[in-house]
């Protein structure tokens, strides 16, 4: 397991700023007068970074000229003593300086775009980077562009949902460019990709402790659910299978021998998604955090995806028609790179790993969604919310009508596609023999 040695973050210096400022602007005639680094605002808004926003003032020719401002976003590592310890004990920041970093600039050469940014930004998919080092990354602001962090309770509409499949297209298709342009894999090319980010069976791993916790409060949503709460005849048998069904998750998260893998992002949830929408009403989102990026079959990125964001019957009415537009638009944008889809995933290979990813997609969706749409805990608090949650849990369902529907589908997906098949298999399975009994 690899981990960092850094100790304290330091703050960005002039000369950093100075090569920020150049990559943004297209001219080298500037003076730098002054920058200052802010928190992006008092809540915590991702477990794994601490966010903030840069403001650079420069002028432009002369000294005397009018003084211009720019604005960028900082994601650095966590200064919270246990948030910054649980991060470095995990792959996440190389990860995310590879993706920003190696991956995008070699991804970019090969990418046909009409927008002068569209390769800078892996086809409109991510924010811009203009600076990383291995602490901490300064990205595009897009808030300046519209785009805005939505409500992590409230499932997405179908436009937005149509909206994101056709980014997650975009961003896989880039990655098969690559592997096609380049003759190699990113296996070959990447091995850290191959490296699991939070789901690792190892007992001393600060995630795998926060995983445990969360099959505890697994067993505690199963008793809130009416249709297997105490006292319903199933629900002893539930709990005895709940544990065994949602441990199948560390070997489902693995690249396949099976389908071809691509770079999936694999942490699609509402606040990793920020959508913007221009004058016409026309809807664009962009793909942030890329911490847990991992080779995979392109459709974990979209089941998951669709259970983390989306409500089941939204899922149920549309569910084909929305895989079809994925394929759809992956198959353009290989098709603009002279590729074949049938050659690299033809729709019914698609369609197929899709229904295998169907119970990977509903465990995470109780591991993931049972955190992530709680209210969000002060620092001080965040080891406690971690690993012991119950008490908030079982308010949180009483009085939360969003938080009760969202947690309540995510239980009885797992009940139906999981934990039934198990306690069917159970029952027509014979009696143990007296021989057997006796071993």
């Amino acid at each position: 397991m690899a981990t960092s040695n850094m100790s304290v973050i330091s703050p960005l210096s002039k000369e950093e700023c100075h090569k920020i400022v150049k990559r943004y602007l297209p001219i080298d005639s500037f003076e730098l007068k002054s920058f200052t680094l802010s928190p992006l605002c008092t809540q915590i808004t991702g477990f794994m970074g601490d966010h903030m926003k840069l403001h650079v003032t420069l002028s432009l020719g002369d000294k005397d000229a009018t003084a211009i401002e720019l604005q960028f976003f900082v994601k650095s590592l966590p200064l919270n003593v246990y948030r910054r310890s649980f991060t470095m004990s995990t792959l996440s920041y190389q990860k995310e300086v590879l993706f920003y970093g190696d991956f995008l600039r070699k991804v970019k050469k090969h990418l046909r775009c009409a927008a002068p940014d569209a390769a800078a930004t892996c086809l409109a998919t991510v924010p811009r980077c203009y600076y990383l080092r291995p602490d901490l990354l300064v990205l595009g602001d897009l808030s300046l562009a519209g785009f805005r962090m939505l409500d992590p309770l409230v499932p997405l509409s179908l436009p937005q949902s149509e909206c994101v499949l056709r980014a997650l297209a975009r961003l896989h298709a880039a990655s098969l460019v690559f592997e096609e342009r380049e003759g190699r894999r990113l296996a070959d090319a990447y091995p850290l990709l191959l490296e699991e980010t939070l789901f690792r069976k190892e007992p001393a791993f600060p995630p795998y402790v926060a995983q445990v916790s969360c099959v505890r409060m697994a067993h505690v949503l199963l008793d809130l659910v009416p249709r297997f709460g105490r006292g319903t005849p199933l629900n002893e048998q539930l709990h005895r299978h709940l544990e065994p069904a949602m441990q199948e998750i560390y070997e489902f998260l693995r690249p396949s021998d099976k389908y071809r893998n691509v770079l999936c992002h694999r942490d699609l949830w509402i606040s990793n998604l920020l959508f913007a929408e221009d004058a016409l009403g026309e809807l664009s989102v962009r793909l942030v955090d890329f911490q847990t990026v991992h080779l995979e079959p392109p459709a974990h990125d979209v089941m998951i995806f669709m259970h983390w964001g989306m409500l089941r019957d939204l899922r149920r009415a549309y569910g084909r028609d929305l895989l079809e537009l994925y394929h759809h638009t992956l198959a353009d944008v290989l098709r603009h790179h002279d590729l074949d889809i049938d050659s690299v995933l033809p729709l019914q290979v698609f369609m197929q790993s899709c229904v295998e990813t169907q119970p990977l997609a509903v465990i995470l969706a109780v591991y993931t969604l049972q955190a992530t749409t709680l209210p969000i805990k002060k620092a001080a608090d965040l080891e406690c919310f971690l690993l012991n949650r119950a008490a908030l849990v079982r308010a949180m369902y009483r009085r939360d009508d969003r938080f009760r529907r969202r947690v309540t589908e995510a239980m009885e997906e797992l009940v139906e596609t999981c934990l039934m098949p198990r306690l069917t298999y159970h029952h027509q399975q014979p009696p143990p023999s007296k021989n057997e009994r006796e071993q």
